[in-house]
């Protein structure tokens, strides 16, 4: 084994001749080096705001809220599924929403006593949505980048619509009284608030069908929601929260006021395709339900009742007479 440079003795000699500052260094310098790693990745701050969206149970809970309202309203419009989904909940500069290169159509709903909001639709969306109010499949052509003269007159219908839908939805938490301020397409001239005001933005992805999709955003700037933050505080879980027992009645109300189709079903077969279509007029269909049985009465693919046919002020009748039991019909 090879011997030291320096004795002990000599390098405690060596030490005391340097200054403080000197023997600091020599000592760091005498360590052997340190091994760095072959991999570090870089560290970022955590910039997650403090006052977002997600901090407010009943304001997320609103957001739900709307789904189920639009997912409604738009497949009686379309008369098919529209699949509507929240992508994310945000606290944006109203400069950054604004600032957006996509063909969007902004509608600026006014509230008295609390200012303005918005709402942003993909133009591609407002095009489909005017097709399907006059009678079309609800399509647009590539990218419009504007809308025409009769699709923009039509979107102040989609805006009534829109407020009316804003004002349910808040009725039973904290009701507000939306009117249409303003509709456009280029949004440097919406003056909805401050440009560096944080606003709270909900984005919401909708699919009308395979070939067509795009987004939805709603923004409320801060100065809007402040009057009414320590009520979207509140936990929706709370048995005690007044605003839970509002929102029940509301939403029972408007549970109890949504039309419902019941169907009425005598009875079922299964018959040979080959056999179907040789089928004349005077011919029979083998229904397995016999004719003093009861029939079910279903709402969607849920029964509900048994009942039997029958003639009411001239008419076919269904007479209920009895609930259906879980599991009792496959």
């Amino acid at each position: 084994m090879s011997e030291p440079i320096l004795a002990p003795e000599e390098i405690e000699a060596l030490m005391a001749e340097v200054a403080p500052a000197e023997q600091t260094d020599a000592m760091f310098a005498s360590l052997p080096p340190v091994v760095q790693p072959e991999h570090v990745e870089v560290y970022r701050f955590n910039t997650n705001d403090e006052d977002s969206p997600e901090r407010y149970p009943m304001f997320v809970n609103l957001q739900e809220r709307l789904i189920e309202m639009l997912d409604e309203q738009w497949r009686e419009l379309f008369k098919r599924d529209v699949s509507v989904q929240v992508s994310s909940l945000e606290s944006l500069l109203y400069k950054d929403i604004v600032s957006v290169d996509a063909p969007q159509v902004y509608f600026v709903f006014e509230a008295d006593g609390y200012g303005r909001m918005l709402v942003s639709f993909d133009t591609a969306l407002i095009v489909a949505f005017v097709d399907a109010m006059l009678g079309g499949a609800g399509d647009a052509d590539d990218n419009p980048q504007t809308l025409s003269a009769v699709e923009l007159r039509l979107s102040e219908r989609i805006a009534d619509k829109i407020s009316k839908t804003l004002n349910d939805l808040w009725q039973p938490v904290y009701p507000l009284d939306f009117s249409l301020h303003k509709l456009d397409y280029d949004p440097q001239f919406l003056a909805v608030t401050g440009a560096m005001e944080k606003c709270f933005s909900t984005f919401f992805d909708i699919k009308l069908n395979d070939e067509l999709n795009g987004q939805m955003g709603i923004y409320y700037p801060r100065s809007f929601l402040e009057p009414m933050l320590d009520v979207l505080r509140v936990t929706v879980t709370d048995d005690s929260g007044d605003a839970d027992m509002e929102w029940t009645n509301g939403l029972m109300q408007r549970l109890s006021q949504t039309p419902a189709a019941l169907r009425f079903e005598l009875g079922r077969c299964q018959i040979d395709i080959g056999a179907f279509l040789k089928m004349m007029p005077g011919d029979f269909l083998p229904i397995s339900t016999r004719a003093n049985d009861p029939c079910s009465l279903w709402i969607d693919e849920i029964p509900l009742f048994q009942a039997t046919p029958g003639e009411k002020d001239g008419g076919l009748a269904a007479e209920i007479t009895e609930p259906v039991q879980p599991g009792g019909i496959s």
